[in-house]
Parts: structure tokens; sequence; C-alpha cells
């Protein structure tokens, strides 16, 4: 509880605004607490006034009788159905909700209660300025507006790497405030395409065209019990290779794919197959990039 404080009256007067449930009747009146006492009375207050709306507008009020009634009714030393009546009390003249009132009653058992002056800065800090954010939209422009880590790192790399004195402060941008930045004002008035989606094409579906030289070859996955067999057959010579995996996964796949392109006699320049997960994923487009393979897709019915 504080101390050194001086006693003062028990009970004060409380002007308040005081209407019933449905709101038809509103008053200002001065209520006056003098009279209650113990937690008894108390207790009888609150359930006469359920019916009643109570209100203290000011927050510095409200405060003044948190603090009242915590040190009138010995908050501290009560038990646990006693405090919760003090807090029924406390919430009907404040309004405030139990765990912002468990808060403040336990500020004014240690100190004074006082509203926080608000400060106003005078003028908005902006660390990303318009020139910031056109640099945004021509990287979003560039690249068909990647995700927010890809372009976090293009970012980087354009001050990083290629030096470029421009993207300094926007290079040092966190991954998430790019979406903060893409949904300003300032971004969407340049950059027209920010609603379009981009399509984006994960292989190229069409007829193999062989030019009449081996080279272009046809794979495809056949599941047998435990086992499956990756058939791999060029479309001219009819040259075939089948390999055997006990799973269809990057451990297996990847050796057996590199094994049966170098079984063949002959450049591959076509890696056609169906849309399977074995074959869409990022180990076989790396595997074939990097052999400058160019990889179709199956179209419907063949």
């Amino acid at each position: 509880m504080k101390k050194g404080t001086e006693s003062k009256k028990k009970g004060r007067q409380k002007s308040q605004a005081i209407s019933d449930n449905k709101g038809t009747r509103v008053m200002k009146i001065i209520m006056e607490d003098v009279h209650i006492e113990t937690i008894e009375e108390l207790r009888a207050f609150v359930q006469n006034a359920q019916k009643m709306v109570l209100r203290i507008e000011s927050i510095e009020e409200k405060y003044s009788c948190i603090e009242e009634t915590v040190e009138r009714f010995h908050y501290y030393h009560l038990l646990k159905k006693d405090k919760h009546v003090v807090l029924r009390y406390l919430k009907q003249l404040t309004g405030y909700k139990r765990t912002q009132l468990f808060r403040l009653i336990d500020r004014a058992l240690t100190s004074r209660l006082t509203k926080k002056p608000y400060e106003r800065k005078s003028e908005y800090h902006r660390i990303y300025t318009p020139c910031d954010i056109k640099l945004l939209e021509k990287t979003d422009e560039l690249h068909y507006r990647l995700n927010t880590g890809a372009t976090h790192e293009i970012l980087r790399r354009e001050y990083e790497i290629f030096h470029k004195e421009e993207y300094k402060q926007i290079a040092q941008i966190s991954v998430s405030h790019i979406s903060n930045l893409r949904e300003s004002s300032t971004y969407k008035a340049k950059y027209l395409k920010h609603t379009q989606a981009t399509q984006r094409a994960i292989g190229e579906t069409t007829k193999p065209e062989t030019n009449n030289s081996p080279g272009s070859i046809r794979i495809d996955t056949v599941s047998q019990k435990d086992m499956y067999y990756i058939n791999a057959i060029d479309e001219i010579t009819q040259w075939e290779i089948i390999i055997s995996v006990p799973r269809i996964s990057e451990q297996f796949l990847k050796p057996a794919l590199e094994l049966i392109l170098s079984q063949f006699p002959f450049t591959i320049f076509n890696f056609h197959s169906d849309r399977g997960s074995e074959f869409i994923n990022q180990v076989v487009a790396s595997l074939l990039n990097k052999l400058l393979i160019h990889r179709l897709y199956a179209r419907k019915y063949g």
C-alpha cells in the first residue's frame, strides 16, 4: 500500500452519467458514496445498481476513483471473494475490463496513478523516400514482382555487389517491410501492374521436335510392387534404357537420371516427360539446365 499519504475522509462525490439498460433516459447526477464503509454495503450497492449504467467520463477521475477505493477498502488484505466485489464496483464506474483493472490496481498499490502525457512528434520520420519506393517499383517491373525474399536479395546485391549508390538506403530494408511499401499509395500510383497476375510457365507443353536426329527422349516411371522402373526411350533410334530404384525420391532419382543420360551414345537435347512430381522439381530442373537439355511436358492424350 502507499505510505506517507494523508488520511482522507472515506468516500467521495462522483459526477456520473446514469442511464437505464435501454438507453431511453439519461441524466447527470452527483453520487456520494460516503456511507459505504464495508464490503457488505458495497456488495449490496453493486447488486442494486445492476440495472443502471454508471460511467465516469474523464481518465483522471477514473484513476482517482480506483486509488481511493483501493485505499478505503484495504484491497491488498481482502479475501478473494471480497476483491471480486471491489472489481465489479470499479468495473461499473470506470467501464474498464478486468484485465486492465488488475493492472491499474497493481499500480495503485505501489505508486500513484497518473495519466501519461501524449507527445506528438512535430515531423514524421520517414526512412524510405519516394525515390527508394521508385527503385523498388523499377525492380518489380524488371523482375515481374518476385516474392519479398527474392526482391530483398536483388536490392542487396544491387548495392553490395554492383555498387549502385542509389540502392544504399533501400538495400537495408527488411523482408517484411517490402510488403508495406508495395501497399503504399506512392508505389501503387506508379506500378500499374500490381493487381495483375503474372503467368509463369513451368515448362513447355508441346510435341517434341526430333529434327530427324537422335537425342529427343521420352521418359516415364512404372511402379511394380516395391520397385520403380524409370524407362527412357529415344524417339528416332528407339534406344531404350531402363533403371530400377527402390523409391522415387531425390536420393535415388538424381543418380538414376544422371546414369540414364550418360548411357545414351548421342547428345540429349529434349527431355519429354509427364507432369508427375518426380520430374517437376528443383533437382531435375537444375540437372537439365546444367546439361542444356530442353524440358517438355506431355500433352493431354499423348
